[in-house]
């Protein structure tokens, strides 16, 4: 536990560090994440046992791209500096791309309504597994760029001015971490019923609960500080509280079916890269869209 807590804080220290460091380093930090999350995802992918009894579709299908999977993953590498040429030089296809981000995030959410039946997160998707990475990890790691690239300046109470973009992030970062706080804790001492016991046996309803409830706390209060308007840090509050959630659930049924316990031991007590942004990757994009479009930040 107290390995767990001290590189926690480094992690966090490292976070804020590049966060308001500027833009240019927060891709550039991004992007090594990225790399460390794409070489986590393909040597869980490569050790995982062959699948079997497949349609002979799907058996093609599993040979013509048992090449051409690592390095469609590696491709994802590119999406934090697509990201931030797109978010610093307006275009009519970045609100396009943003929405095509989110509808993926979505589409993820749906193997995870399919995994708590048959516990697992890709099935015969794993033949593809280039593609599902390149989305999966690349994409939506690399919208955290595009939340920390949202432009202007706020004055934030007994801190001043600030990147409204680095702020945002931080906001929906601290959202996803109630979140898990909270439902740790809660479900430690409340919990009783069970979430999903095929894919994670450790979480509960009330654990659930309480992480939500967790996250729309902090969103109304980190988000009235920061000052935005109460309905929208509720609003994204619990945005994270229910889409972090089921981020860690496919997480959970991924690496069930992979057959690993952690995708890496970047951070001692937390696993791997992926293990430790694997909520904030399914809210971030999310987070964007919403601000962008119902918040009109």
């Amino acid at each position: 536990m107290l390995t767990r807590l001290i590189s926690g804080l480094i992690g966090i220290g490292i976070f804020l560090a590049c966060c308001f460091g500027g833009l240019l380093p927060f891709t550039i930090a991004v992007s090594v994440v990225i790399a460390l999350g794409i070489s986590e995802f393909v040597a869980a992918h490569e050790r995982a046992p062959v699948m079997s009894a497949l349609p002979g579709k799907w058996e093609w299908l599993r040979e013509r791209f048992r090449p051409w999977n690592p390095a469609l993953v590696w491709l994802g590498i590119t999406i934090p500096l697509v990201n931030y040429l797109l978010a610093t030089h307006p275009s009519p296809l970045w609100e396009t791309y943003a929405l095509l981000r989110g509808g993926v995030v979505l589409l993820f959410a749906m193997l995870v309504v399919r995994a708590l039946r048959t516990g697992r997160a890709l099935g015969a998707l794993r033949t593809v597994y280039g593609v599902v990475g390149f989305f999966y990890v690349g994409g939506s790691l690399g919208m955290f760029v595009a939340l920390r690239a949202v432009p202007g300046t706020i004055h934030v109470p007994g801190i001043g001015q600030g990147d409204r973009g680095a702020w945002l992030m931080l906001f929906v970062a601290m959202c996803v971490w109630a979140t898990d706080t909270f439902a740790y804790f809660v479900g430690k001492q409340f919990g009783r019923r069970k979430l999903a016991p095929q894919l994670s046996p450790g979480k509960t309803v009330e654990g659930a609960i309480g992480g939500l409830l967790g996250a729309i706390l902090t969103g109304g209060l980190f988000g009235t500080w920061i000052r935005l308007p109460l309905e929208h840090g509720l609003a994204v509050g619990a945005l994270a509280g229910f889409m972090g959630q089921v981020g860690d659930l496919f997480e959970s049924a991924l690496k069930r079916e992979l057959g690993i316990k952690d995708f890496g031991h970047v951070l001692p007590g937390h696993g791997g890269a992926l293990d430790r942004f694997d909520s904030l990757m399914f809210v971030a994009p999310l987070a964007y869209l919403y601000f962008h479009f119902a918040a009109g930040i």
